[in-house]
């Protein structure tokens, strides 16, 4: 035998004797799956699935050098990280990949087209892809079957999803909350004492005052949405906490989605649809639709004033009827003048007038000799007593919750400093 014969044979048992290289994708399509290791209906926890790919590695001589896994993440699509990641490692890598093993097809794609899509890179790359519960190979049978597990596995898709959108139609027609009900609520179970489950909403007993208070305060028109954001968290209105955030105050995105969520006046909505829910309304009807009212007329209501004055609103031009407006004129030294204008030849809707702008100052003191020279009829003035009193009583109501919020947020926070002092002092001496 030649030098060369037994160079090639020595090569050929080497490479028999190293074991195939094989990369292992791994994926759940819940969370609760990625999370517990449960989950008979989407196949296969993590574990399990781990496991069956490397015993499948092992019946072919391989070992798994490389593993992928998607938590909670759909085969509907292909742009999952880790099934990209995945891809770019094999392109990276084609020279010492052989095998791809999944467990299932499904685990792969649930799409014809992102099937094909992922094997023609395996295929370009020269990997072959393995089930290891599946007879699919690169015989004309293992093919054969790959495309008719792919077909099976797109119809499950798809009628799955199907009946989901039904159940889901079905339950909101009925006046039921799908998914996660908004702030202010809580989604509860029922057991009754046959043990049926029963999934329902309850009012949230610490939010859903405060939602109502949101409501009923903004239907003043005396808020913007920003302050009475600010003033609702220091009273204490936080979101719920959800395993990736924690609880956060309101903030002025958070509540316009409250005010506009048609949820609260006790509807639920589906596909431009109103049905009556079966939820409690956190808010009448008359009140919902004020709120739409200033919402709409205030640009999302963000809208503050820009130039505000108490006056604002309450004088008029001499000449012309229209309102007087504030407007601010900057000098080349930087003093800023605030002017009362006419909004009618500010506007030039009213072309014939002649009314010049009047600094504020002036306007504040002529309005001082009239309030000077005005006396209220006893019965007039009894009234607007009640009436200041009454307001003083509700802005102080609001102080008060304001006040109570603040004092709440300052305990929580002393709790977690002497827990966390505690904690610092036990590590100190273990």
């Amino acid at each position: 035998m030649s030098n060369t014969a037994m160079a090639n044979t020595a090569q050929a048992l080497m490479d028999s004797m190293t074991p195939k290289f094989a990369v292992s994708y791994l994926r759940v399509s819940t969370r609760g799956q990625a999370e517990r290791g449960g989950g008979h209906d989407e196949g296969f926890s993590i574990p399990a699935q781990r496991e069956a790919n490397k015993k499948k590695a092992l019946s072919m001589g391989a070992m798994v050098g490389k593993e992928f896994v998607d938590r909670g993440a759909s085969a509907k699509s292909a742009d999952r990280p880790q099934l990209q990641a995945m891809l770019e490692y094999v392109k990276e890598n084609a020279d010492r990949v052989d095998y791809v093993i999944v467990h299932k097809v499904d685990r792969l794609a649930r799409n014809r087209d992102d099937d094909s899509d992922i094997m023609r890179v395996l295929r370009e790359c020269g990997v072959q892809l393995v089930s290891a519960s599946e007879s699919i190979d690169d015989t004309p049978a293992g093919m054969l079957l790959h495309g008719i597990m792919s077909s099976i596995a797109e119809f499950y898709s798809q009628n799955l999803a199907t009946e989901v959108k039904k159940g889901m139609g079905e339950k909101i027609k009925g006046g039921g909350t799908v998914g996660r009900a908004p702030i202010g609520y809580q989604n509860i179970r029922l057991v009754d004492d046959k043990g049926r489950e029963e999934r329902t909403v309850i009012t949230d007993p610490e939010r859903a005052p405060l939602i109502k208070l949101a409501f009923e305060e903004y239907a003043t028109g005396n808020w913007t949405v920003a302050d009475l954001a600010d003033h609702l968290a220091a009273c204490g209105l936080n979101t719920r906490s959800t395993p990736k955030i924690s609880s956060q105050p309101v903030t002025l995105k958070t509540l316009h989605k409250v005010l506009v969520n048609p949820y609260y006046k006790g509807v639920v909505k589906y596909k431009g649809i109103e049905y009556p829910g079966s939820h409690e309304a956190l808010v009448d009807t008359e009140t919902w639709d004020k709120v739409q009212a200033i919402l709409a007329s205030r640009i999302n209501g963000t809208r503050n004033l820009k130039h505000p004055h108490f006056l604002k609103g309450s004088i008029y031009c001499a000449y012309c009827g229209e309102r007087m407006m504030v407007s601010n004129e900057k000098k080349k030294d930087g003093t800023i003048y605030p002017y009362f204008v006419c909004s009618g030849r500010h506007s030039k809707r009213r072309k014939d007038c002649t009314t010049k702008a009047v600094l504020i100052d002036v306007v504040e003191k002529e309005i001082e000799k009239i309030y000077e020279a005005y006396q209220l009829p006893p019965e007039v003035r009894i009234l607007l007593e009640s009436c200041i009193q009454e307001i003083i009583s509700t802005e102080r109501a609001k102080y008060d919750a304001e006040l109570d919020g603040l004092k709440g947020e300052k305990a929580k926070l002393e709790n977690k400093r002497k827990n966390f002092l505690k904690l610092i002092t036990a590590m100190r001496f273990h």
